[in-house]
């Protein structure tokens, strides 16, 4: 299985506009240098949506969008091809 980082070099190699990922501190650094206390912290972590997970989730979509039109590409060239070839038998 691909991870996210070779997902994203396929999807940049192949022309397809991609987010930049996004640095910084993490949810959890976040949590780690605030000094609310702990429960609070605990929820609002739920709350709080991570920028890392979001860039990961829309990776994922844009790759498997980028492989569901490459694998309809590839079938429609090969149904063409058969077709060409079944033309020129038949002639």
């Amino acid at each position: 299985m691909l991870t996210t980082d070779q997902k994203e070099t396929i999807l940049r190699k192949a022309g397809v506009t991609v987010p930049a990922f996004p640095f910084g501190a993490s949810g959890d650094q976040q949590q780690q240098a605030d000094a609310r206390p702990i429960v609070k912290r605990a929820l609002q972590a739920d709350a709080r949506p991570d920028p890392h997970d979001h860039w990961a989730r829309t990776i994922d979509a844009l790759f498997a969008e980028y492989s569901a039109a490459r694998a309809a590409r590839s079938l429609l060239e090969s149904d063409l091809a058969r077709r060409r070839d079944a033309s020129s038998r038949s002639t």
